[in-house]
């Protein structure tokens, strides 16, 4: 039993340290990323990185502070944040910042808001709170109704800003969590085929989604006979990744950043550790990525309390599925998402959200 508990907290603190080792690279590479924007817009180079700093503060400040609260003071109130966030992601439509034929923002004058990512970690913490409940021998379909009704209602909201990567994210975590529970195999597996067949629907749904895919499944980008238009970014990143050779530019030095990627530093954050630290620098980041991801799951599985364990399955497969399309993406393995890498990209939103969910995995009551 000592081994055991000793072998847990053990586990614990493997996460801790490199989830601390992405987020003091993810420091480095906004710095940088950053630089030259914010004295673009701002005419100053420090701005943003000081505004990735301060969310990670806030961040932080919450996740210790959420520990020191018993999950389950949390779970009481899971039904008031899902109608909440969903009422939230409904009104963003009419009210929310329009940017670039989105409308993810919400613009509060002091702050801006992207409600889609407060929505993980409540959907995550609802999700966890109606599969703890499911019996063994209980109705499945009516327990996957009751856990996924309002979730499918949040992510349809989410895909209308539109914003398919997010709405993609979020169902790639509820199916996850619902393969960790106590509902039998069948129902996850019927509803990932489901999925798979909406989701190739919807991808196609409209003409620039549809001219996506198309470039990317017909791998025209890697023909070389298109520089503009949809391999713009893919020939940019490209480039910025085969430019660090194999140790990189160095800290600092990125020349994409001066314009040549659009997002580099959220999007294309993964181009930049390529440009400046290299191939070397490249395994060495995926590597802890990959540890850390490692390392929720093993936590999970180890986890005999049935919210905690299904929680940070849905913590980890967020941070999982984002990391894949993120990387992914950068070396046009898969589709271009614009989707974020976690606890690396810059994004207040996104990072101050995933604190507030490692926080709560944890919380007091979590051994």
């Amino acid at each position: 039993m000592k081994i055991k508990l000793y072998f847990d907290k053990y586990l614990l603190k493997i996460n801790l340290i490199f989830v601390t080792l992405l987020v003091t690279f993810g420091i480095f590479l906004v710095s940088s990323a950053t630089a030259v924007e914010s004295q673009r817009i701002y005419e100053d180079s420090f701005y943003m990185i000081r505004n990735h700093l301060l969310a990670l503060v806030i961040g932080i400040v919450a996740a210790f502070l959420i520990t020191k609260i018993d999950y389950k003071n949390i779970t009481n109130i899971s039904n008031y944040l899902i109608i909440f966030i969903t009422l939230i992601l409904f009104f963003l439509l009419t009210y929310g910042e329009n940017i670039f034929g989105s409308t993810r923002w919400l613009d509060l004058g002091f702050v801006r808001l992207q409600p889609s990512e407060i929505a993980k970690p409540i959907i995550i913490i609802w999700v966890a709170d109606q599969l703890s409940k499911v019996e063994l021998d209980g109705n499945n379909i009516l327990s996957i109704w009751r856990t996924s009704f309002m979730p499918g209602i949040a992510i349809i909201l989410i895909f209308l800003q539109p914003d398919f990567g997010t709405a993609a994210t979020l169902a790639f975590i509820v199916f996850m969590q619902l393969l960790f529970s106590r509902v039998k195999f069948i129902y996850p597996a019927l509803l990932s085929i489901v999925a798979w067949f909406t989701g190739k629907y919807y991808l196609s749904s409209e003409i620039y989604r549809r001219e996506r895919l198309r470039v990317w499944s017909e791998g025209i980008c890697d023909q070389g006979l298109e520089l503009l238009g949809s391999c713009f970014q893919v020939h940019q990143s490209r480039i910025a990744i085969s430019s660090g050779g194999m140790f990189g530019l160095g800290p600092g030095t990125s020349r994409a950043r001066w314009g040549s990627l659009p997002s580099a530093y959220s999007d294309f954050i993964s181009a930049i550790i390529g440009e400046e630290y290299g191939f070397v620098g490249y395994i060495v980041f995926v590597f802890i990525l990959s540890v850390s991801v490692i390392s929720f799951f093993l936590i999970a599985i180890r986890q005999k309390n049935e919210f905690k364990r299904i929680f940070t399955v849905g913590l980890g497969a967020w941070i999982l599925f984002q990391s894949v399309l993120n990387l992914g993406a950068s070396v046009y393995l898969l589709p271009i998402t614009g989707i974020v890498l976690p606890f690396v990209s810059y994004g207040g939103s996104a990072m101050v959200s995933i604190f507030i969910a490692l926080g709560i995995m944890h919380s007091r009551g979590y051994e």
